[in-house]
């Protein structure tokens, strides 16, 4: 409760994961989960990307509960600031840029998981 107080850019690192898991535009989740219903829906299951979907709005409110927490929620006891040293902020970014790059443009990685199936034996 309250990260985003004590460490502002873990609690963005937070949402934007969760966004991500949720399948939130324009995270690498949105593309995903994209990509996945087309393909299934291509093959004619209707019924499972259906249900696939309904998974995905109640998941999304258990992100949002934690979400909640994070920003909304003030800690029980006073909590001291989270200190992160230059690794550890630089790690945080590069996930936050990752998440919303790949979200906006997937076609290189996609190119890469391509390639890489055509690899397997």
């Amino acid at each position: 409760a309250g990260l985003h107080q004590r460490a502002p850019l873990l609690a963005l690192a937070l949402m934007m994961a969760l966004f991500g898991l949720g399948g939130i535009p324009p995270t690498i989740g949105f593309s995903g989960k994209l990509f996945i219903f087309v393909a299934a829906m291509q093959k004619g299951y209707l019924a499972l990307v259906i249900i696939a979907m309904i998974n995905v709005v109640i998941s999304l409110y258990y992100y949002l509960l934690v979400l909640k927490a994070a920003y909304l929620d003030a800690p029980a006891a006073p909590a001291a600031p989270i200190d992160l040293n230059f690794s550890h902020r630089l790690v945080a970014l590069s996930m936050i840029v990752l998440i919303v790059g790949v979200g906006f443009y997937p076609a290189p990685l996609l190119d890469w998981v391509q390639a890489a199936v055509l690899r397997l034996p």
